[in-house]
This record gives C-alpha cells, sequence and structure tokens, in this order.
C-alpha cells in the first residue's frame, strides 16, 4: 500500500511539475510600442512620445488575457523619446543623463492580483541609475495570439534624483511630477 502511495506521489508530482512547465510560454514585446511621458512646465503640458523598446515575458494565457506572469521586462533607450521640438528633446536627455544611462527598464517583480482584465503588480522602474519599486495598476486584453497592456504610473523626477529640465537660462521650468502611459503588445 505505501508503494502505491509513493509511486502515486511520484506521478502527481512529475504531472504537475511538466504541466507548469508547459503552461509557461515566451512572449517578445511587439516592435511597435506606445510609451508616452507627460509632464507640466512654467508655460504648458508637454509629453514627449517613444515607439521603440524592446522586451520579454514568460506567462500563461486564456480566455481574458494573462492568466499568470513570471517575468516580464521592457527596456527603452532615453533617447527614443521625442517631443517633435528638437531643443526640448536635447534638454530632457541631459537632465536623464542618456549619455551615461542610456535605457529606463521596467523589471516585474511580483504579480498581486490578476482579476479579467485587471492586473494589480510591482516592479522596478530604473532611470538616470535610480532604480524604485514602483506599484502599478494594468488593463488588459487578449489579441491575437498575445496580449495588449496598457495603464499610466504616476513619478516624480525627485523620486529618482533627477532635477527636472529648465530652458532659457532656467526662466521655463519643468514641473516635478511625471506620468508614464503605456500600451504595450506581447506576443
Amino acid at each position: 500500500m505505501k508503494r502505491i502511495a509513493i509511486t502515486f506521489s511520484i506521478l502527481l508530482i512529475l504531472f504537475l511539475g511538466s504541466r507548469e512547465g508547459i503552461s509557461q510560454q515566451a512572449f517578445t514585446l511587439d516592435p511597435n510600442p506606445n510609451l508616452k511621458v507627460s509632464g507640466t512646465s512654467s508655460i504648458h503640458d508637454w509629453h514627449m512620445e517613444s515607439k521603440k523598446a524592446t522586451g520579454k515575458a514568460e506567462m500563461t494565457l486564456g480566455a481574458n488575457g494573462a492568466e499568470t506572469i513570471k517575468s516580464l521586462t521592457i527596456t527603452m533607450p532615453v533617447e527614443s523619446l521625442k517631443s517633435g521640438k528638437g531643443q526640448m528633446d536635447t534638454n530632457a536627455y541631459k537632465a536623464l543623463k542618456s549619455d551615461k544611462f542610456p535605457d529606463i527598464q521596467f523589471v516585474l517583480t511580483e504579480v498581486i492580483s490578476i482579476n479579467g482584465s485587471q492586473i494589480k503588480a510591482k516592479g522596478k522602474l530604473t532611470f538616470t541609475g535610480s532604480t524604485k519599486v514602483v506599484s502599478i495598476d494594468v488593463t488588459q486584453k487578449p489579441v491575437g495570439n498575445g496580449v495588449e497592456f496598457s495603464g499610466t504610473l504616476p513619478i516624480k523626477f525627485s523620486e529618482f534624483n533627477v532635477a527636472p529640465p529648465t530652458a532659457i537660462f532656467g526662466t521655463i521650468k519643468t514641473g516635478d511630477a511625471l506620468q508614464l502611459s503605456f500600451t504595450v503588445i506581447f506576443k
């Protein structure tokens, strides 16, 4: 009897272990993400957009999108952010120290909950050499053989030891508060 129980336990462990291994799938970031940084200044609101980033994820998909997310990373080159105004871009790259720290990166550290189309998660956000753990609410929806994630994240320059950019000898000042917005697809 003990032999049957041990054999059954071993088979159960092998089945569950192999099922977990099979269910996790590797995904890569679609080459056309929509990433946006927006903020305020002493004269007007502003935004910069990027359509360039790389990323990878390991997750399982179901009818509503991701059911589990084992890992997820997105890396965006700082100098892919464009405002349409050359001097503003130059000031932003200087403030973000793009010559020393060329990338902004998000690395998922914890999925708190997945409830249908709503995900609550934590991750490490890194830019200008500073890393901060952030909490983020994400909306998801299935797209073809992948999933689309979208959301916004309020942060501050000062949280990352960055002096907000200025222009025209300091007469135009950028506010400390920023909003990061994203819509990305992993396939």
